[in-house]
């Protein structure tokens, strides 16, 4: 892999590799004696492709090795390669074809299909044979050798050439700002690095910055009263515009420069920039529309309402889930609000239509489709359901269609979280007099887009601090998708790294809820009594940033050069009388350990907490020792993978190792209706809540014995009295 380098950058061409890991995290699965899969991916529209080749890497099971096969490459539905594996092969686990470059396109299909010799006519109608299977390996990865096409100095083409929706890289793109920027400067760019970071979606984006000069490649420029960089003429017109022009220092690239006479000025450029990108054209344009109205809480765009039910049909196209798409497993991916809580129910459900074909080859009583969340099977669906005798009397007395038919699937709430993934995995067999070598996947078989997915019964309840909310989605920030609650707490004078960081999580939360931020608030250190009534995210180094050193008192570890102390947390009583978080981390976490031994090391860590300032307003401390760090500290939180490690109230990360820690104090934030709450309760305290019952059995029991006593002692005086 060393001979293909990940970008040269050169003018004349530029080399990537596309790697199976970055489209997916497990590798591909064929299994059984004929068995086909794929996965899609995307390149730049702008690239021209020179050269290209794959490099693919497999694993195989021993019936394979003792038998023959071929694993046949397609890009396309056009051939690219094939492997024959088994035991007249010998042992193989890796191959290359290089391939012609005219195969490619914007969107493109990658293909494998493995037969065992002599099965293939038949295989489509046996029963699969789990013994049976090849495995492409996450290390694939296709080499591309491009060429960057020129694009026009044109606005109207936007966010090309700066970002490219189809571009499977993620992003880095430099940032030029004015030398000592103040605080609303940096506002108006987190306005246009949360644009980017909404274009850049889960690929991740990055967005180096720098004070002087201009970088070699396409960049953002914030030009403030009329100083442009040297070599960049001043752009006609006067108030907040928005122009590109060519880069003078690399002359494939361009410039894309947000202009205000003004702090002001260049915040209403950025916010029409963000927002009403579609209103801009030609070389320069005037750049003042208004900001959206103020977002609601909880309507983040790609976040699935907790109010209705929800179509699979609004989540993914429904070419994606039907027809030969079924091939490659159809996967739909959604986000939900993350602090979704399911009290007395399960989880959420999901309703599912399956649409067949009525001249399908699809053997539908010997089919199904299994549904995975999150990587972890939920549900299994027959294509013809065996019905029970009430549902047959239905069937008889009102008949209706098959595509009728709907299922069930539980999503059980402890497997949702705040970024989701849904795989049908679709087991089909053929019918006896089918040709398995010829079969035609029609576009009407697959999941109906009209499926649905219910969450319209839970409540917003969680605990806080909870940093794994805020790695995963930014929340409880991103609760109003705008951020208008919010304010970030920068530096006096910020380093590159420090503003860098800042962008960078603008463009995570960005991309969390599918809303550029744009209502947030920018200030230094020494203004923040004027946000007290805001939740804060404190960013800087401990040498540049005061309030690190000034609330170091309320993070639950604190780290010197020499030493490391964590909060002794609760006791074993408080304990008792703290309500259960069901998000709460299983342990208390090793981030002091690893501090320990990590000391005098750079390091970057976060803490939350509740604010000094207002005691219903959270903290989240960016920190670190060295301006690496932090940047790392940023990118961290906006790769999934890595964001999953986050938990508790503290994050220590030293070099590619992070370890949490919790305190267990926290605080629940939300309403909960009266059942579900007495419930959580009683499930909290189930101790004490076994204790109250037999309390209230005995004060009943004691009650009842003394009422029936006194009855009796009546009931005799009265009968003594009658008689005598």
């Amino acid at each position: 892999m060393g001979n293909y380098p990940m970008f040269t950058g050169t003018a004349e061409g530029r080399s990537q590799l596309i790697r199976l890991r970055d489209l997916r995290s497990k590798a591909l699965h064929l299994e059984g004696a004929s068995a086909e899969t794929g996965i899609g991916f995307t390149t730049r529209q702008d690239d021209a492709f020179v050269a290209a080749r794959i490099s693919l890497v497999f694993s195989y099971s021993n019936a394979v090795a003792r038998d023959d096969g071929v694993l046949q490459i397609f890009l396309n539905n056009e051939p690219i390669g094939s492997v024959a594996l088994g035991k007249a092969a010998g042992p193989k686990a890796r191959a290359e074809f290089t391939f012609t470059p005219a195969l490619l396109s914007t969107d493109n299909r990658l293909q494998f299909r493995f037969t065992l010799k002599g099965q293939g006519a038949r295989a489509c109608m046996l029963d699969r044979d789990r013994a049976v299977w090849v495995n492409i390996e996450p290390a694939t990865f296709i080499y591309l050798s491009t060429t960057r096409l020129p694009v026009a100095d044109d606005l109207a083409s936007l966010p090309r050439p700066f970002a490219d929706p189809k571009d499977p890289l993620p992003l880095s793109l430099p940032f030029v700002l004015p030398p000592d920027a103040e605080p609303e400067v940096l506002q108006a760019a987190g306005m246009v690095a949360g644009y980017f970071g909404l274009i850049a979606g889960n690929k991740g984006a990055t967005f180096p910055v720098q004070y002087t000069g201009l970088p070699a490649g396409s960049a953002v420029v914030m030009v403030k009263g009329g100083y442009y960089p040297p070599g960049i003429a001043a752009i006609p017109g006067e108030g907040p515009r928005v122009a590109v022009v060519a880069n003078p220092s690399q002359v494939d690239s361009k410039l894309l420069l947000v202009i205000g006479d003004d702090a002001a000025q260049l915040k209403a450029a950025a916010g029409t920039l963000a927002t009403s990108t579609s209103r801009l054209s030609g070389g320069w344009s005037a750049a003042n529309e208004p900001l959206p109205t103020p977002r609601l809480a909880y309507d983040a765009p790609k976040w699935i309402p907790s109010n209705r039910p929800v179509r699979l049909g609004e989540l993914a196209d429904g070419g994606a889930i039907s027809g030969r798409r079924l091939l490659d497993s159809p996967k739909v991916s959604f986000r939900t609000a993350p602090d979704l809580f399911f009290g007395a129910l399960s989880g959420g459900k999901m309703y599912v239509h399956i649409r067949r074909a009525d001249d399908s080859w699809v053997d539908p009583g010997n089919s199904r489709v299994f549904v995975d969340l999150n990587q972890r099977t939920v549900g299994e669906i027959p294509l013809e359901p065996k019905l029970k005798v009430l549902s047959r009397l239905k069937e008889w007395l009102f008949p209706g269609k098959d595509e009728d038919r709907v299922s069930q699937v539980l999503l059980p709430g402890f497997q949702l979280a705040s970024q989701n993934q849904l795989d049908f995995l679709f087991e089909l067999r053929a019918k006896a007099n089918a040709d398995c070598e010829m079969l035609d996947w029609s576009d009407r078989t697959g999941i109906d887009p009209d499926s649905t997915i219910d969450l319209s019964r839970v409540a917003h309840f969680a605990a806080f601090p909870n940093l794994a909310l805020f790695a995963n989605a930014g929340f409880p920030f991103t609760r109003y998708a705008d951020l208008a609650t919010t304010a970030f707490v920068m530096p006096e004078k910020s380093s590159p790294e420090e503003v860098q960081s800042l962008l960078n999580l603008l463009a995570m939360m960005a991309d969390a809820t599918g809303v550029v931020p744009t209502r947030y608030e920018v200030v230094d250190a020494a203004k923040v009594e004027q946000v007290a009534d805001k939740d804060l995210i404190v960013i800087g180094l401990n040498s540049n940033q005061p309030l690190l050193k000034q609330w170091e008192a309320h993070s639950s570890v604190h780290i010197t050069p020499t030493s490391v102390t964590a909060a002794p947390g609760l006791s074993f009583l408080e304990r008792q009388f703290q309500p259960t978080d069901p998000r709460a981390p299983y342990y208390r976490g090793a981030a002091p350990e690893l501090a320990k031994v990590n000391l005098g090391k750079p390091f970057a860590y976060l803490s939350s907490f509740w604010s000094p300032l207002n005691e219903n307003r959270l903290v989240v401390m960016v920190g670190s020792t060295q301006p690496a760090a932090l940047v790392d500290m940023s990118s961290h939180l906006g790769d999934p993978e890595l964001a999953k490690n986050v938990q508790g109230d503290f994050y220590y990360l030293t070099g590619s190792k992070g370890e949490f820690y919790t305190s267990g104090i926290r605080k629940f934030v939300g309403g909960l209706p009266l059942w579900w709450r007495i419930q959580w309760l009683a499930g909290s305290f189930e101790l004490a809540a076994f204790i109250c019952v037999i309390c209230v059995i005995l004060i009943f029991a004691v009650t009842i014995e003394r009422f029936s006593a006194n009855r009796a002692n009546r009931l005799l005086s009265r009968t003594m009295s009658d008689r005598s």
